[in-house]
């Protein structure tokens, strides 16, 4: 079993926690963002979230709250 300190310290947990949402997203980039940083694809996270909407209704309180949280890309000039 993994102890807390070892997940912590895991190159996942490293990579969902630089998770970043993609500028030319349409909405809000968030299962974009985690469809890059876990290993479930954006369109798994959307229909997750679509779910979760339709059932039980924190599907939406769970996306901006996401939405909040995770940072969007920094735009550079070109």
């Amino acid at each position: 079993m993994t102890t807390i300190k070892e997940f912590f310290g895991s190159e996942s947990w490293h990579k969902f926690r630089d998770l970043k949402r993609p500028g030319d997203s349409p909405i809000g980039g968030v299962c974009a963002a985690l469809g890059e940083g876990t290993p479930f694809a954006a369109w798994m996270w959307r229909v997750l979230f679509l779910a979760s909407l339709v059932a039980w209704g924190s599907g939406l309180i769970a996306y901006v709250i996401l939405w909040i949280c995770i940072p969007g890309e920094k735009k550079t000039k070109a």
